[in-house]
């Protein structure tokens, strides 16, 4: 296994303890003890089992009763404790002992609608009585009912119901998520929304790519103008956005319900003549 640098506080860089006690070494449970101030290692954790994810041996890699070493941020050393060079305490300023729990690579979230305002619970029940998601939707619901909630929404709303949605994959195990905007479909709206998510990557301890996502549906007062909207996502929304370094990525929705091939080639076309990435929702209600 390679050694990387974790990008959060889950799994692979467990600072949070979530998942291990730490005790000292001479003081009983509950503390940590400190090797000499020249021990080549930060952090040691022991009595721990790690998913090295190495394709050989037990599946995840396997590796039980194991120890792992963090020097500035980077995993320095992984192995069998009975394979240490030295007592913990001579080898790392800070010993962790796990107590048994397993270590694995930080998780990746690569498709999130973290930001939006209300809920659809009653939607739930209705699919649980046979709906479909297009019937939902052509009725108003679906997109087209977070739209209108998360318009009205404020900005410290959002920020704070998406934080509480963050620290529950954080306590997952998630140290990456992508994050999309598509629920405001008006300039200032998912302008909103995207700064929410770049709020989000500063002030938690995650790694947060964010993707613009205007072209999720066509929004509330545009029926039969779709490709008039795709002119005001291709000449307002998305040079708004690179503006303010607010987006990674640009993603559009190929549906009935949604875009045609040819409007969601031109926002993804001028997405990367801007110098993002691209993504797409596609087949989602049908092949091809």
């Amino acid at each position: 296994m390679e050694p990387a640098a974790p990008s959060g506080p889950g799994a692979a860089d467990v600072r949070d303890h979530e998942v291990a006690d730490t005790r000292r070494a001479a003081g009983g449970a509950g503390g940590i003890r400190g090797g000499p101030d020249t021990a080549p290692w930060d952090v040691l954790w022991t009595d721990v089992h790690l998913a090295t994810m190495r394709p050989e041996g037990e599946p995840y890699g396997a590796l039980r009763d194991g120890a792992l070493a963090v020097r500035d941020g980077r995993i320095a050393w992984l192995g069998s404790r009975s394979e240490l060079p030295g007592t913990p305490t001579a080898l790392s300023r800070e010993v962790r002992y796990a107590d048994g729990a397993w270590m694995t690579p930080g998780l990746i979230d690569c498709h999130t609608h973290l930001i939006f305002g209300g809920e659809r619970s009653g939607e739930f029940e209705l699919r649980l009585q046979g709906a479909t998601y297009e019937q939902i939707a052509r009725a108003g619901g679906g997109i087209l009912s977070t739209v209108r909630t998360t318009r009205q929404a404020s900005e410290e709303d959002l920020l704070e119901s998406a934080r509480r949605r963050i620290q529950c994959l954080r306590a997952e195990g998630v140290t990456t998520v992508e994050v999309k905007s598509g629920y405001g479909l008006t300039v200032e709206s998912e302008v909103r929304m995207l700064r929410v998510a770049r709020r989000l990557g500063r002030e938690e301890p995650l790694d947060i790519q964010t993707t613009f996502l205007g072209a999720h549906a066509v929004p509330p007062g545009w029926d039969g103008r779709s490709a008039a909207y795709v002119d005001l996502i291709v000449e307002e929304m998305l040079p708004r956005v690179v503006e303010e370094g607010l987006a990674d990525a640009a993603d559009a929705f190929l549906e009935d319900i949604a875009f045609t091939a040819d409007q969601v080639s031109r926002v993804l076309s001028a997405a990367r003549e801007m110098g993002l990435a691209t993504r797409l929702h596609a087949d989602q209600l049908e092949d091809g």
